[in-house]
């Protein structure tokens, strides 16, 4: 499934990327190198092979928090393409980062061939020899593995995560993380993140986690807010939705409290940080984790290109908005059935923007937006056509082409601006801020608050201040939505801004969970825990700190939402806890013939209902095997489906063609026809006098099954051991796995899953 995603927060990309700037070797860095690019290659090389159809090669050096990196790219400039990219620590010459991607010329589905084992040696020994000065200080983590879709044409990969430790104590911000792929054991991603030099509190005298229990619930650290849970595929006019939540307040640094004063983390600018204390959830601090593996490891860091991407808010605010007001400013997104051309629109945009001299509108589109799919922007594009050496200036923009409202616009500022007039204070430039919102959003403007004193989350640029305005509706604020912008200090003006703004009706709070309820709901899913973190300072230096925070327990399902009504567990799709894809690591199918194939449907979190045993000598039954086939699909389905559900989608698929009941056992004969419809070839098993098989029990198959029993036997898919078919002999749980991996092994595709 294809979508146009667009980033969650812009902005901090943005900001990053003033920071994390890709120069060109040989202008930038050789001052500073404690190897040169031509040492750092040959470094690469030693440690990983580059497919010699990468022919072409770009250098860079990269500066960002005090470390200096050359960032090395190969990519293939002919089809099938795939590229090669490598950070090396230029003072060290150690590889702080690679990945790499291959293109398939066509869908080609490729069944794991390494067992989880295999590939964690692989991995073990990739950080013995990449990271082995560090390899004593940090310790395995056992997450789940990511699950895997037996439609998937991409490989599984293997993710493995080693995590640094100090004093016995865990700090998720710093290890090293490796993902390998499972057909072939190559190394797709490796990654090492480690702060030098920092200092560590002792962890002597930190209070007991029953006083941290006391200040997590008097503070408090949940919020209900309204969350607007991301639409899984905006083509398919599936409708927004609304919902009410408990999350952890992004005031208080993921629910962090102080180890050793009991007191809530709120540093005065929380940095840009790795820490995975809020995986899972929809904080700004793990949106802000997300960009940051985003921007360092990407390939060339051009501002242009994210302009026209949309900021997405995170929304903590708490004051009261007007309901009178709220209906108003839903109401004026219907009053208009006709789009605005794109001169109108173009129209639009120079009325709040001045666009420099010498950019004119080079390219637009009209899209839908992700947010509200069943209204379309425009996005605009303005740029120079002869773009100055070192400078390429442009203005993208984006506007509702239904209301006409100004959705966004980034400015490139001057690369040698010659104004050396004094910086407004933030004060100042906060004025700048309002008074824009107020002209091209004044009714939109009186429902909004100022979230955050410090929106940027690292050291801000001398000329730039950054404001966000989040969005509350009946005293609640909405997980993002609202306004962002930044001002550009030297030149008193509005450079970037964006809005959020959902068009949805706001369910009523009146039946909500107690705060105290939703917090002792929480906690039980996720129980403080004594670990380091880090955050930047003011001046964009990191300070370590000893803390306790709701247990990550290094899993990568961890939830971070609640249900407000009823206190479940839910995800970013606002889908439950026990719809969540899965993946589970069989306990009892050790030394059985299918073990493999067992395990590989292990990772597509089918076969679940007995937990993490699998039974592997039980008889099948048509629900489960049914059930089985459409989790191992995948395809962004609820893991939780009715057995009304499941019989209707076995029959539009023609899976089964009779009135089979789901509790009944499934014999041989009728596996085999399931199997051979699922591959699309029903039509070849109906042909008649064409099949003969050499068990001494043929003649007992009924005629009309005998191609679905040759068909499945001779391509490998059901397993008979001996000289006798037993055609009507019931299936186990494991020739059931064992059938439906290999069913999904063969070339080509079954077309028939949708």
């Amino acid at each position: 499934m294809l979508r146009r995603i667009r980033p969650l927060n812009f902005m901090v990309i943005f900001m990053l990327f003033l920071q994390l700037a890709v120069y060109p070797v040989n202008s930038l860095g050789s001052e500073k190198a404690g190897i040169t690019v031509e040492q750092a290659v040959q470094i690469v090389k030693d440690n990983f092979s580059i497919p010699e159809k990468y022919s072409r090669m770009s250098t860079g050096y990269n500066e960002y928090n005090n470390q200096a990196t050359y960032s090395l790219n190969w990519h293939s400039p002919e089809a099938p393409g795939g590229s090669f990219h490598a950070m090396v620590d230029v003072k060290t010459g150690e590889i702080i980062n690679i990945n790499q991607w291959q293109e398939s010329l066509k869908p080609s589905f490729k069944l794991p061939v390494l067992s989880i084992g295999d590939a964690e040696k692989i991995a073990t020994d990739l950080v013995s020899k990449l990271a082995s000065k560090h390899q004593a200080e940090m310790q395995l983590v056992k997450d789940n593995q990511e699950t895997f879709s037996l439609n998937n044409s991409q490989p599984f990969s293997y993710n493995f995560r080693w995590i640094r430790m100090v004093n016995g104590i865990p700090f998720p911000g710093n290890g090293v993380n490796v993902s390998v792929s499972g057909d072939n054991g190559l190394i797709n991603n490796y990654n090492n993140n480690w702060t030098p030099d920092l200092v560590f509190p002792e962890a002597s005298k930190v209070i007991t986690p029953e006083k941290a229990l006391q200040v997590f619930t008097d503070t408090p650290m949940l919020e209900l807010q309204y969350f607007i849970p991301q639409i899984t595929n905006p083509q398919t006019g599936e409708p927004q939705r609304v919902l009410l939540v408990y999350q952890l307040k992004d005031k208080y640094y993921g629910g962090a409290i102080d180890a050793l004063n009991g007191e809530p983390v709120i540093p005065n600018t929380v940095g840009i940080n790795t820490s995975i204390s809020s995986v899972g959830g929809v904080s700004g601090t793990s949106f802000v984790s997300t960009t940051l593996w985003a921007a360092t490891t990407a390939t060339t860091a051009t501002t242009a290109t994210t302009a026209t991407t949309a900021t997405r808010v995170t929304a903590t605010a708490t004051e009261a908005a007007s309901p009178a007001i709220e209906a108003s400013a839903s109401q004026d997104t219907t009053e208009s059935s006709q789009q605005i051309s794109q001169a109108e629109a173009a129209e639009i945009v120079k009325k709040a923007v001045k666009i420099p001299k010498g950019l004119t509108l080079q390219n637009s589109g009209l899209n839908t937006d992700w947010q509200n799919p069943s209204e379309q922007l425009w996005d605009l594009n303005w740029s120079s056509q002869s773009p100055s050496m070192g400078e390429n200036r442009f203005v993208s923009a984006q506007v509702n082409a239904k209301t006409g409202d100004l959705i966004s616009f980034y400015m490139s500022n001057e690369a040698n601006s010659d104004d050396k007039s004094k910086p407004v204070t933030r004060k100042e430039a906060q004025k700048i801020a309002d008074n824009f919102l107020e002209q091209i959003q004044p009714e939109r403007f009186k429902l909004v608050k100022m979230d955050s004193e410090d929106f940027y989350r690292g050291k801000m640029p001398l000329n730039t201040q950054s404001f966000s305005y989040v969005r509350v509706v009946n005293g609640i604020p909405v997980s993002r939505n609202g306004m962002n912008i930044t001002v550009d200090t030297v030149a008193k003006q509005v450079n970037n801004y964006n809005m959020n703004w959902t068009n949805s009706e706001f369910p009523s709070s009146t039946d909500v969970l107690p705060l105290s309820k939703a917090t002792e709901q929480f906690l039980k899913m996720r129980p403080l825990a004594l670990n380091y973190t880090s955050i930047f300072k003011q001046n964009g230096e990191q300070e370590a700190r000893l803390v306790y925070q709701p247990n990550i327990d290094y899993n990568m399902y961890i939830p971070s939402i609640l249900d407000a009504k009823t206190g479940d567990a839910m995800d970013w799709y606002g889908k439950s806890q026990s719809q969540w894809s899965k993946s589970h690591k069989y306990t009892d199918i050790q030394g059985n013939y299918a073990e493999k194939e067992i395990g590989i449907m292990g990772l597509t979190g089918a076969f679940g209902e007995y937990g993490e045993t699998f039974r592997p000598d039980e008889k099948i039954t048509a629900g489960s095997l049914l059930r089985a086939m459409l989790t191992a699909e995948g395809n962004n389905r609820d893991r939780v489906l009715s057995d009304e559900d499941v019989l209707k989608i076995a029959k539009e698929r023609d899976w089964i063609k009779d009135d089979l009941k789901l509790e009944s056992e499934l014999s041989r004969m009728d596996l085999s026809k399931i199997m051979i419809r699922l591959i699309d070839m029903d039509p070849s098993a109906r042909v008649k006098g064409i099949y003969v098989l050499p068990f001494t029990d043929a003649a007992t198959i009924e005629p009309d099954s005998l191609g679905y029993i040759a068909l499945s036997w001779g391509l490998g898919i059901l397993k008979i051991d001996g000289n006798v078919v037993q055609p009507n002999q019931s299936v186990t749980r494991a020739e059931a796995a064992y059938a439906l991996v290999h069913a999904y092994a063969l070339e080509p595709q079954s077309s028939n899953m949708k």
